[in-house]
């Protein structure tokens, strides 16, 4: 069995949370919650979008992997969201499994949406989404960069510090010794 088969993250495994939220452009896109395992973390990327005319409101999904955008090419409407490491590994929502043959694959980055919620207002829309990223982070600088064409961001990045998560990942409570469904979880 593959690292990459198993369910992740673990439900064996409390995480440890990171004591970072970062705001990525005023209002429109935060990285909040970022729970720390073992083997990695996740994060909600919460969505704000407001003024949206009815016509535009109907048809409003930015997420490439659920909704009617199909790429490459992708349209402006697609959010891009790209994950930094400090060692220049990186992995995005478009492509979130690069492939290297030379590196193992647990240790290649991975970004996987989880589950979410949202919904609209009179003119507004929110909503909430899931991520995973595999491996952890090294110490250093870890990146959240999003492009939104569509919304007017061209580009937006922030920086938290990879130590963070790494100590939060110490804190995770692993509940069950050798639950025959989990990995390093």
């Amino acid at each position: 069995m593959r690292p990459t088969d198993l369910d992740w993250p673990c439900n064996n495994v409390l995480p440890g949370m990171a004591p970072v939220a970062a705001i990525l452009e005023d209002t429109v896109v935060a990285v909040t919650g970022i729970r720390a395992f073992p083997t990695g973390f996740g994060f909600t990327l919460n969505l704000r979008a407001r003024n949206l005319d009815p016509r535009e409101r109907r048809g409003f999904w930015p997420f490439h992997e659920l909704g009617p955008h199909r790429g490459p090419p992708w349209s402006d409407e697609v959010l891009r969201l790209t994950i930094e490491f400090a060692d220049g590994r990186s992995v995005t929502n478009i492509d979130p499994s690069p492939s290297d043959p030379a590196v193992p694959a647990f240790e290649q980055p991975m970004l996987s949406r989880g589950p979410g919620t949202g919904g609209q207002g009179v003119d507004s829309w929110s909503f909430e989404m899931d991520y995973r990223v595999r491996p952890l982070p090294p110490r250093g600088p870890l990146a959240f960069a999003c492009v939104w064409l569509a919304r007017g961001i061209p580009s937006a990045r922030v920086v938290v510090d990879g130590a963070a998560v790494l100590q939060a990942a110490d804190a995770a409570v692993t509940l069950w010794s050798h639950d025959p469904y989990c990995s390093a979880d």
